[in-house]
């Protein structure tokens, strides 16, 4: 495999999570732990949370097209099947979608909004409901990202009603 097929299956499969022999869609959500640290520690350096959720906006915006082109690629080029079980590059956006404008302040807030949206979002993964189904017959790897997407849409609602009131 050439340098780019390896970097494209390392994205696709978030870095071998998805290469677990078990839950490898729960796996590549951890997955999206590490990367809303990272979010979290920039957001550190923004003057105001509406500043940061643009920057956050915009990060999702590019992290969708980035992962619908590699899940494309994985799907034709790599895995040879539709929505291989794999590539869970998109539970890691959908996870972070549910995290958009949660902006949870101190340690303590940072773990329950994490823990509170792998929950949700887990949950609408795994069943799917409504519009999240249909959303998987697109082609070209943007069926394998919108199912996730829609369910981190849907999570962010629940999660920014949970926020609002508890926290």
């Amino acid at each position: 495999m050439d340098k780019n097929r390896n970097f494209i299956r390392n994205l696709g499969t978030w870095f071998g999570l998805g290469d677990m022999p078990k839950a490898p869609g729960t796996f590549g959500t951890l997955g999206g732990i590490p990367l809303f640290i990272i979010l979290s520690f920039i957001r550190r350096f923004f003057p105001n949370n509406m500043i940061y959720n643009s920057f956050y906006f915009t990060f999702l915006v590019t992290f969708f097209a980035v992962a619908v082109h590699v899940s494309d690629i994985c799907e034709r080029e790599i895995f040879k099947k539709k929505d291989p079980q794999n590539v869970v590059i998109d539970e890691v956006l959908g996870y972070l979608t549910t995290l958009f404008l949660i902006n949870p302040v101190g340690i303590y807030q940072n773990l329950m909004a994490m823990g509170i949206a792998f929950v949700i979002f887990r949950f609408l993964d795994i069943t799917k409901i409504g519009p999240i189904d249909k959303s998987q017959h697109f082609e070209k790897g943007v069926g394998v990202v919108l199912d996730d997407f829609l369910a981190g849409v849907i999570g962010n609602f629940i999660m920014v009603c949970i926020w609002t009131v508890f926290f």
